[in-house]
């Protein structure tokens, strides 16, 4: 064997683990995103099996090439030089499936896009090497601008929508704008590969139609991807017929980023570009040219599209269904009887249909001279402190039920200070923490739930309007914090209280700094999270402040604690929960009785739901024991230095009623979409009371003979004939019609209609 030969054989070797290798990372990259990796056996059974099938397909398709090329008499240098390159090529395009590993959107766009240019590079280095090079790079430039524009202008749009459309079901899923992206560039391209071999093929008017129809087309999606930015950035949400038919509300918001038309300027100068680029090189490079990479585009667009489902969940697509729908009649707005309008007015909720902002209102509580706050605070706004006790009910406490004795000792301390006022008959408007917090903070009956916002990972982020942003633009306050014993980022907390005006939340990686050692419970125990929330104040807190704290050791299953404080004998463990909160919450609370904050600040702890019913069993609980459900009566104190108010308010509420208490104590009145009332104003005319989640609709109303009755039923398995519907608006709400409610509701939330912008 010569030197030659040797040669040649280590060149074949080289050129043949190309595809070894690629294929492997493609059956590496492809299965760890798509396959489950238990039990390993069956992972890598399944692996090598793709291994396979990769590698065989790309051997298959060489040969079916180099075939054709030596059917059709190509240049040689096709089956000969271009052959060897094949493997070199199909290794290059083998790397963008490394991106299933990484978990980070931007690095993942960045690097697909660095292998694609790298492709791009390789095959520009490898045409040049044919004897009629000119003509083929003049082809290979123009396709990859195209390509590398839309999919750049792609990334971009789906990036920011995925960032800030707010009830995104998809993402939750690693690297959805980059497949989206990639799906949306295939789509293009297939378009402009079908119109560009058309206008090669035929020779009448037909040629010119199609290719400046999709150019034109594109053009417009490109202007109308400006304007849904305009809407996401507003609003939260994709443009629609119902946003763009209200320029008094929805529509209006498009032409708050005027910057945006700006930049639009600037991709269409990119774009005509490009363009301008790409109809000169139709010029120079002769037909047959073309043809090959329209035939290329057409099938690496079609295998792509079927290959990535990510197309069908675009905003593209969304947004053109939703316009079809609009049109077609198969999606009309969302409508609520009269009957059943009418008999919310009774629960103190009355919407108006004809606007588009459904709960605009003026203001918040009716003008009165009635002073809910000492003289001391006049001049000066108080801090607040609210403390959210995990699954607090009432009946938990001693502070509510005599039954309790010694449970709640503090709350009880707290209770019994003079200057703290004790609500009753106060219930939770949803739950469980997330919205059982939106309901309170922003007065917003949410219709929507934890897995919803906790495993799909949606509602990121509202544009409701919320205490602690009125605070701040209204009231003067410097500063809102949030703390909770978890990830911040658990359940969208972070970006949720964000949207609310909160200036900082903390969660276990934040808190580090102020608690040493790990973590007690599920996250910090309440034992380790007061003392750090005081930290916190001291150190961060401008008065006036909002502080927010969420206890955490109440959780279900009630257990995780590895600090508890055993009640008595120590049998239930959810008295040794309640009696672990209350421990941690004693001592934090006579240490700011202690200090000057007792004499500037409003301290309010407050349930911020009630216990699920699984927490009661039948041994300790026989009354409670399976007819709970997850609404109950919540604890709730305030105290307030010199106050003036009532010992006790004993009148119906919910967690709607927190927002606009607050408000109207501090006086602040201004325009909302508040579901609740002020306790403090007219919520006595409206005692019944709504809750809204998806683990059950409950209603607590009075009857035609004044007595309160409740009903409560899960949407899932509600099931409503016409008979469960009232003809007459003096009858009670029936939970059918409540799930007419509850369905328009989630309606006017998609279309953003309970915005106050």
């Amino acid at each position: 064997m010569n030197f030659k030969n040797i040669g040649n054989f280590i060149k074949k070797i080289k050129s043949g683990s190309y595809a070894i290798v690629g294929s492997f990372i493609i059956s590496a990259g492809w299965n760890w995103y798509h396959i489950k990796y238990r039990p390993h056996w069956r992972f890598v059974v399944i692996s090598l099996a793709t291994w396979a099938v990769a590698y065989l397909g790309f051997r298959f398709l060489k040969f079916v090439f180099i075939h054709l090329t030596e059917k059709y008499r190509r240049h040689p240098f096709w089956r000969n030089e271009f052959g060897g390159f094949l493997d070199n090529l199909f290794f290059v395009f083998s790397l963008i499936f490394l991106v299933f590993f990484s978990r980070f959107e931007l690095l993942s766009f960045f690097y697909v896009s660095a292998v694609i240019l790298i492709l791009f590079l390789r095959f520009h280095y490898f045409l040049s090497l044919h004897p009629a090079a000119k003509n083929w790079l003049i082809v290979n430039r123009a396709v990859f601008l195209l390509l590398y524009f839309i999919f750049l202008v792609s990334g971009i749009f789906q990036y920011l929508a995925r960032s800030y459309y707010i009830l995104d079901p998809n993402a939750k899923i690693f690297n959805i704008s980059l497949f989206r992206a990639w799906s949306m560039t295939m789509f293009w391209l297939l378009g402009f590969g079908v119109a560009s071999l058309i206008y090669w093929q035929t020779k009448n008017f037909l040629r010119y139609f199609l290719l400046s129809f999709w150019t034109i087309f594109f053009t417009a999606v490109l202007f109308a991807w400006f304007v849904n930015l305009g809407v996401l950035f507003g609003a939260g949400l994709y443009v629609s017929p119902v946003i763009l038919q209200h320029a008094e509300g929805g529509g209006k918001i498009i032409w708050n980023y005027w910057y945006l038309f700006v930049l639009f300027a600037i991709f269409l100068f990119c774009w005509i570009f490009i363009f301008k680029k790409f109809a000169r090189a139709h010029l120079l490079a002769p037909k047959r040219y073309w043809l090959f990479y329209n035939f290329s585009l057409i099938g690496v667009a079609v295998l792509s599209l079927v290959g990535i489902s990510s197309f069908r969940n675009t905003p593209e697509s969304i947004v053109i269904k939703s316009f079809y729908d609009y049109f077609k009649g198969a999606d009309e707005n969302a409508a609520l009887s009269p009957i059943i309008l009418e008999k919310l007015k009774r629960f103190g909720l009355d919407y108006d249909l004809n606007e588009f902002f459904v709960n605009h209102k003026e203001q918040i509580y009716d003008s009165s001279d009635k002073k809910l706050l000492p003289e001391s605070f006049a001049e000066k706004r108080p801090n607040i402190i609210i403390v959210f006790l995990e699954s607090f009910s009432s009946r938990l406490t001693d502070v509510y039920n005599p039954r309790s004795v010694a449970l709640t000792p503090n709350l009880k301390k707290m209770a019994e200070d003079p200057q703290t006022t004790i609500f009753k008959k106060y219930f939770n408007a949803s739950t469980p923490t997330v919205t059982g917090l939106l309901s309170q903070l922003c007065s917003f009956l949410p219709p929507t739930g934890h897995n919803e916002i906790t495993e799909e990972k949606r509602l990121k982020s509202h544009h409701l309007l919320c205490l602690p942003k009125i605070l701040k633009e209204y009231g003067g306050y410097k500063y809102g914090v949030y703390v909770t014993a978890v990830e911040k980022n658990f359940a969208n907390k972070d970006t949720i209280f964000a949207s609310m005006g909160v200036d900082e939340s903390y969660g276990t990686d934040e808190l580090k700094k102020y608690i040493q050692g790990e973590p007690l419970a599920w996250g910090y125990s309440d034992h380790q999270m007061f003392p750090a929330f005081k930290k916190i104040i001291n150190e961060k807190a401008d008065e006036p402040f909002l502080a927010m704290i969420s206890t955490v050791d109440t959780h279900p299953p009630f257990n995780s604690a590895q600090d508890a404080i055993p009640y008595r004998e120590g049998k239930t463990a959810l008295f040794n929960a309640i009696h672990t909160t209350d421990d941690a919450f004693g001592k934090f609370w006579d240490e700011f009785k202690t200090s000057p904050l007792s004499e500037n600040t409003i301290f309010i702890a407050i349930a911020d739901h009630a216990v699920f019913p699984t927490a009661y069993d039948k041994k300790t609980f026989p009354d409670e024991y399976n007819k709970m459900n997850f609404y109950d009566e919540n604890l709730f104190l305030m105290y307030i230095p010199n106050s003036v108010l009532p010992k006790e308010v004993d009148l119906y509420s919910s967690g709607l009623d927190f927002a606009p208490t607050i408000l109207q104590m501090l006086d602040i009145n201004v325009p909302n979409s508040f579901e609740g009332h002020s306790i403090f104003d007219d919520r006595a005319k409206y005692p019944n009371l709504l809750g809204m989640h998806e683990f059950g609709l409950f209603i607590n109303q009075a009857d035609e003979k004044g007595e309160i009755k409740t009903d409560y039923a899960v949407p899932s398995g509600l099931t409503c004939g016409s008979e469960d519907f009232s003809s007459s608006a003096s009858t009670p709400l029936s939970l059918c019609e409540f799930m007419e409610f509850y369905k328009w509701k989630r309606r006017m939330l998609e279309e953003g209609r309970f915005w106050e912008k």
